[in-house]
């Protein structure tokens, strides 16, 4: 397989576990966390996603997967 595309897919199915792994799995209190939560009053509550986190999580495994490419270009 060209190393190129299993870095790609790598890189995607990290990003996929952890996106994963970040809604279903955390609480607003994990610093990995995408959840945000607004108190609309005392007993009710509204949780959503951040799309920023999200963004923020995207661009860092982008810069991983460019950086592990490099690094197994250079190997070889």
């Amino acid at each position: 397989m060209d190393k190129k595309i299993g870095v790609s897919i790598l890189t995607f199915l990290s990003f996929l576990t952890w996106l994963f792994f970040a809604i279903y799995f955390s609480s607003e209190e994990n610093w990995w966390s995408v959840i945000t939560v607004e108190q609309t009053s005392v007993d009710t509550f509204i949780g959503s996603v951040s799309y920023f986190r999200v963004l923020v999580g995207a661009v860092v495994f982008t810069c991983v997967g460019f950086f592990l490419f490099f690094l197994m270009r250079r190997k070889s």
